[in-house]
């Protein structure tokens, strides 16, 4: 990227951490590319060591299920989910270590609780695999990223209110895709418009920011690619701070495999649960 370009993007504070060579060919180039060298795998290899069979689980399958897919269509859709929302995750964090703590806990200890929950909750006679359960403690982790970075740019006084807000504003959407009972749908819509109202300030603090940068022109004397690339940014940071109904859809039945909801639910927990946890003891230490 050019240094005219960086200095442009730095004003809207996007790719503020220093990101190095290695967390971008890690990131964005080795893992695709280890998610789609273990598809390619001979059948008889991923059966032996790779894909989960809940009733007859093995120490290797339980953790190398979450990095296999069941078909080429399964690995693209996974793989494109984690390059955007990783694209998103560069862009708003502002803390490279917590980051690479988090990532870590995701990719070698979310993996055998996600097939724990699979084999001790569920015990379902067909096999489990895919990256699914990864990508969800990413979404959730989406979440925590943006808090920090609108805490750290915009908001100093903002605190974890504002997580829970996304929380029950995802937890409505989803009782909402699944018509779920009316009393489950008013006790989280009371949360919801709880947490709203203990976020006012926040509100009023991105309303004020927005009107200062319109007013101060950043927009329009900004050139045409800086602002194409922020509209980018915010229009998929939107659809992925409320992406748990996507990965609890109504239908689990998709073509000729079901969905994982356990897996998503069992990642998008983690990965709430965990980046708090870390947060806490990062302040701590």
């Amino acid at each position: 990227m050019s240094i005219g370009l960086k200095e442009e993007i730095s004003k809207f504070h996007f790719l503020n951490v220093n990101w190095k060579d290695l967390d971008i060919f890690l990131l964005f180039l080795f893992i695709p590319s280890l998610l789609m060298m273990f598809f390619f795998l001979p059948d008889y290899m991923k059966f032996d060591h790779f894909i989960l069979f809940p009733l007859e689980p093995k120490i290797e399958t339980l953790f190398l299920s979450n990095y296999i897919h069941s078909s080429y269509s399964h690995l693209m859709e996974n793989l494109v989910f984690y390059v955007v929302i990783m694209f998103l995750i560069i862009n708003f964090e502002t803390d490279r270590k917590f980051f690479i703590i988090s990532f870590l806990l995701f990719s070698f200890v979310l993996p055998f609780i996600v097939s724990f929950s699979m084999v001790y909750f569920i015990g379902l006679p067909f096999p489990v695999q895919g990256y699914s359960g990864i990508v969800s403690a990413l979404v959730a982790y989406l979440m925590f990223a943006f808090y920090r970075y609108c805490k750290k740019y915009y908001c100093p006084k903002i605190g974890h209110e504002f997580v829970y807000f996304l929380i029950f504003l995802n937890l409505f959407l989803v009782l909402f895709n699944l018509k779920a009972s009316i009393f489950m749908y008013l006790a989280v819509s009371m949360l919801l418009l709880v947490t709203a109202y203990i976020n006012r300030p926040f509100f009023d603090c991105v309303s004020l920011k927005l009107h200062s940068v319109c007013g101060a022109g950043m927009i329009k004397k900004s050139p045409i690619p800086i602002i194409f690339y922020v509209f980018i940014i915010y229009a998929f940071l939107v659809y992925f701070l409320v992406g748990l109904p996507l990965l609890i859809p109504e239908n689990i039945i998709d073509g000729v495999y079901i969905v994982n909801i356990l897996g998503h639910y069992t990642g998008y927990v983690f990965g709430l649960v965990s980046t708090l946890m870390l947060e806490k003891v990062n302040k701590i230490f």
